[in-house]
């Protein structure tokens, strides 16, 4: 095993060697993606099918995730939504063992008034960020069920979906449906958690909002009080409220599609008071049923941060076969408290199916713009059987800011401020599957490296396969005509290793990161994974240089305070365990300095800092970057042991060093006795 380890190391630095001198010619080719990403998806898609692909399915991903709805983000509004009272783990435990293991369990039923068709019943998260907790997802069930009954006492239920066998992933802000396999129906809607969200010793049962789909209607919005009943409730003010459950406020937000809007929406006029009153009507055409009216709140491009904009803070909606309003009914009002802002979220207002022609919206206390007041709506829906009436019906107001992108006319025009409205179900239904893709898109960087393992192992076996005939070849050659042939063998030598290089010198970057992913796993032997680390590491040093080449032949870097950052990020890692200080002459650092003379500076600097590592002793050093009108400066200085330029020395490290300052037309100055430090001066003049 140690002559195949050291096979490998000598056809890992061949290789990298010659890569140094090949990469020299690949100017500008190398993007600032990563040398290893780049050479890992080229090598990988040349081998790979599976590689081939998995490009494939991303680009499919990419593109059935831009045909999808998505989350508006920032929609969880001050109220917040439902919580049960916090209950600690211990207590939890005793109460399980007090009911022979039964554990402790929250309810939460909703009575929808009568017996009606349920489509699905959708869970929204709450999202309340709790100590290092992000917030998406908090309090929500870890298993639960939901079930449909015709009695309050769910002697007879019908189970809608069963998640008690294990534990729920926590969605996030995702909402998740439950939607029946077969129609159901039932005046009771019961949500069970047998087993609560926990955190810090604490458990509890929280969600944003509990909706009840119907065709396109959520009939679950808008129920009175007394239609809900709970275990327990942790009614904190507006944030957290068992009528929060149907108050269409969540992180869902409004029901939106991918097309983007190009109007705002009604504005009134300003005001210079709150207490004007505005107010906007809607005809239908004719009298109709009325089951729901939703209301979107608007948002200005001019106020991108004020969501809700304009939303009034105290409103009355009526109802009127009559255009005048003589004998209008009241379907709902704010109440005597501020209205809390909305956001982007639909206020929804549920109507027992009255008969009117008329709607109207008055608002009794208007939403601040900026140092005034006015009544904005992006949208208004009117449901009757099902659809919405109010589709394209004309808008009349007390008075209309009318601009290309706020008229009373784009108050029935289908779109919010920002998107087109959607049905609830194909929304959702978009959102589950962006889910489900976005899932799938985090998983792909792992199948990636795995496919890529599977390359590296490839490579390797051809690699060492090469290196094998290689050197059976050059020791036939050398045994046939050792004296004769010495120049043609050396000849041989250099094709054989560009050879190599292009089989797997552009592969250095992907083998010393797989390789390092395969010496960490702990499934290889012990002696598999020695090879993988001495493998990554012989890699990373040729990589190194490789870097140092890459940064020289970027056309980016010209200038000397491009040199000045490399020196710098060079210096801050050979000298990461001594302190020392790094000063740039500002009045330089626009010089454009060539490739060659970079390469030099960049060379002599860091045998520099290689010789006061290894030899110096230094606690402390500093380099200095600058010059004056004929002369580039480059001094480094430290407190080791100090060195003698007069005596003789070993190495061929300071006299590699004077020799790249002559070729540059310069010279290497080299001060300091021994025990008093070093200073090293390279003076050169300007290209």
């Amino acid at each position: 095993m140690k002559t195949g380890r050291r096979s490998v190391k000598g056809g890992l630095r061949a290789a990298g060697l010659l890569g140094l001198a090949l990469l020299g010619g690949c100017r500008g080719q190398v993007g600032e993606g990563g040398l290893s990403e780049r050479f890992s998806g080229w090598f990988s898609g040349w081998f790979s099918a599976e590689w081939r692909a998995l490009e494939a399915e991303q680009v499919r991903m990419k593109q059935e995730l831009a045909g999808l709805p998505s989350l508006f983000p920032d929609q969880q509004t001050e109220r917040i939504g439902y919580s049960s009272k916090p209950s600690s783990v211990r207590r939890g435990a005793r109460l399980a063992a007090e009911r022979g293991g039964v554990p402790e369990t929250r309810m939460i039923r909703l009575d929808l008034g009568s017996k009606q068709r349920i489509d699905r019943v959708v869970l929204v998260p709450a999202d309340f960020a709790v100590d290092a907790d992000p917030g998406a997802g908090y309090g929500f069930p870890v298993r639960w069920r939901v079930e449909v009954a015709d009695d309050p006492s769910f002697e007879e239920a019908e189970l809608l979906g069963d998640y008690t066998g294990a534990d729920f992933p926590n969605p996030g802000v995702w909402p998740v449906s439950v939607v029946p396999e077969e129609p159901v129906s039932g005046r009771y809607v019961r949500l069970t958690a047998v087993k609560l969200w926990g955190r810090n010793g604490r458990s509890l049962l929280a969600l944003g909002e509990l909706m009840v789909l119907q065709g396109v209607r959520n009939v679950a919005a808008g129920l009175p009080r007394e239609a809900l009943r709970v275990s327990d409730s942790d009614e904190a003010l507006r944030n957290w409220s068992v009528m929060n459950l149907v108050d269409s406020q969540s992180v869902v937000g409004a029901p939106s599609g991918i097309l983007a809007s190009s109007t705002e929406g009604f504005q009134s006029q300003a005001e210079r008071g709150a207490q004007a009153v505005k107010w906007l009507q809607v005809d239908l055409g004719e009298e109709c049923p009325i089951d729901e009216v939703r209301m979107f709140p608007a948002r200005a491009v001019e106020f991108p941060a004020r969501r809700g904009f304009g939303f009034p803070l105290r409103w009355r909606l009526e109802a009127s076969r009559e255009a005048s309003f003589a004998e209008p009914v009241v379907l709902g009002e704010s109440g005597k408290a501020d209205f809390a802002n909305p956001l982007e979220n639909p206020v929804v207002q549920a109507v027992p199916g009255l008969g009117a022609r008329y709607l109207r919206l008055t608002a009794t206390k208007l939403g601040e713009r900026f140092n005034d007041y006015m009544l904005a709506l992006a949208e208004l829906q009117v449901f009757s059987a099902g659809e919405n009436v109010a589709a394209g019906c004309p808008a009349t107001a007390s008075d209309s800011r009318e601009t290309p992108r706020w008229s009373s006319a784009f108050l029935t025009d289908g779109f919010t401020s920002q998107r087109q409205v959607a049905a609830w179900p194909s929304y959702l239904d978009g959102l589950e599957q962006r889910r489900q893709l976005e899932v799938a898109w985090a998983a792909l960087p792992e199948r990636r490296q795995e496919l890529s393992r599977r390359v590296l192992r490839r490579l390797i076996e051809w690699g060492l396969g090469i290196s094998c005939l290689a050197a059976l070849g050059l020791g036939w050659a050398a045994r046939r005509n050792r004296r004769e042939r010495r120049r043609e063998l050396e000849a041989l030598r250099q094709r054989i290793a560009r050879d190599v290089h292009d089989e797997i010198g552009s592969g250095l970057g992907t083998i010393a990161l797989l390789s390092q992913m395969a010496g960490a796993k702990g499934t290889h032997p012990e002696e598999a994974r020695q090879d993988f680390t001495e493998i990554n590491h012989l890699s990373r040093e040729i990589t190194e240089s490789l870097r140092d080449i890459v940064w020289l032949i970027r056309p980016e870097t010209r200038t000397l305070g491009d040199l000045a950052q490399r020196l710098r990020e060079t210096a801050a890692s050979m000298l990461a365990a001594v302190p020392h200080d790094f000063a740039v002459d500002p009045a330089v650092q626009g010089r454009e300095l060539p490739l060659e003379f970079k390469r030099q500076v960049l060379l002599v600097f860091k045998e520099a800092l290689h010789n006061v590592m290894r030899h110096a002793g230094a606690t402390r050093a500093s380099v200095r970057v600058g010059g004056d009108a004929a002369h580039f400066v480059l001094e480094l200085e430290d407190n080791g042991c100090g060195f003698d330029p007069g005596a003789a020395v070993s190495g061929a490290g300071v006299r590699g060093m004077r020799q790249r300052a002559a070729t540059l037309g310069g010279r290497l100055e080299i001060g300091g006795a021994r025990g008093g430090g070093t200073r090293l001066r390279l003076v050169v003049p300007w290209p």
